[in-house]
This record gives C-alpha cells, sequence and structure tokens, in this order.
C-alpha cells in the first residue's frame, strides 16, 4: 500500500499499491511507475555487462579515492544536466569506454604545475596500474565549468602523468578536463594555475 503525507499521487507517496502501482522518489524525482516483477533472463551479454559494471565500481572504491576527483565527478555529473551522482558520471564514461579497451586510463587525481599547465595522474581502471594508455587526450578549460572549450594542443601520457600545454595565463582559476574517444577520462577540476 502506498504510504503518503497528502492525498493519493501527492509528492511524498512512497511504496506499492495494491501491486498496480509503485511509487517512490529516484534522485531527488518524485515517481510512479506500474508494477512489475523483475525478470532476470541471465544471458550471456547481461553476464558480461553485470561483470564490466562490478569491476568498475571496484576501480572507483579502489582506486579512484581522491575526494577533489569526486568533487571533479559531481561537478561534471551537475554540468550534464542530467540528475545524476558523480559516481554515475564516472561510471557511465568507464563502462563506456573499458567495453572496448580495458586497460583505459583516467585521472586520478591533478595538479597546477610552472608555465599555467595542469598534470593528470592518471591510472587504468582495470587494474589501477600507472596509466600507459596511448594516444592523444582533448583538453577542454575556460572560466566557467558550462562553457569549457578545446585546448589545441592535445595530451599524452608520459610516465602516468597527462600534462596540458600551456593554458591562458589569465584568469588563474580554471576549470578543466580530460577527454578521450568522445567520453570524459576526468571529472571538471577547478584549479589554479600559474607562471
Amino acid at each position: 500500500m502506498a504510504k503518503v503525507t497528502a492525498p493519493f499521487l501527492s509528492l511524498g507517496a512512497s511504496g506499492k499499491l495494491a501491486n498496480t502501482l509503485v511509487a517512490f522518489t529516484w534522485k531527488g524525482i518524485n515517481v510512479m511507475r506500474q508494477f512489475k516483477i523483475p525478470t532476470n533472463p541471465n544471458t550471456a551479454a547481461q553476464q558480461t555487462q553485470r561483470t564490466l559494471f562490478s569491476a568498475m565500481v571496484l576501480s572507483w572504491r579502489t582506486y579512484f579515492t581522491n575526494s577533489l576527483m569526486r568533487t571533479a565527478w559531481n561537478l561534471s555529473a551537475l554540468m550534464s544536466g542530467n540528475p545524476q551522482s558523480g559516481f554515475n558520471s564516472a561510471m557511465s564514461a568507464m563502462a563506456q569506454i573499458c567495453s572496448g579497451n580495458p586497460d583505459a586510463s583516467f585521472a586520478l587525481s591533478s595538479a597546477a604545475g610552472a608555465g599555467y599547465i595542469i598534470n593528470f595522474t592518471m591510472k587504468n581502471a582495470d587494474d589501477g596500474a600507472t596509466g600507459d594508455e596511448a594516444g592523444n587526450f582533448e583538453v577542454w578549460y575556460g572560466t566557467d565549468p558550462a562553457s569549457l572549450l578545446l585546448h589545441a594542443t592535445p595530451a599524452t601520457i608520459a610516465a602516468g602523468i597527462a600534462a596540458t600545454a600551456a593554458l591562458s595565463a589569465t584568469p588563474k582559476v580554471i576549470y578543466a578536463k580530460l577527454r578521450k574517444d568522445s567520453q570524459d577520462r576526468s571529472g571538471i577540476v577547478k584549479i589554479s594555475v600559474a607562471a
């Protein structure tokens, strides 16, 4: 039976009504849907997806624990316009990339370097080894997290560090993120750069 704090279908409804409707809150949004008994066909594709997701959750809990980067993923989720957490944003990026490349590298932390650069320390999502993914990473940065622009010079990983080329000297506080293969490899970091 649905619990209500006002008349039926109120914003505070939660629970099940006679095996026909279910009311609940999902990510802060009050939702009502038809009651269905979940099925579990347990197909090979479903098992593959579950294994991948379990591995990504383990990576998040074991390797990607830096509080500043988790804050960056939260900001990235907020800027996406979707009602999701930073965890959901990171899991979405990791799952899409790691299904085709389990050794993909993601940002573990970030720090300002001399000469208006940002150093992203990278780790491989599958085993937490030092990031070593080959290829160019796009650097997006700007003064507002909602309007980042692509930097002309890409970053590559060397010794586990993806270092940006010199960014704009002014202003000194900027927002930045790394992308590769059309997916975020870091959340949106807020960082102070200097000469």
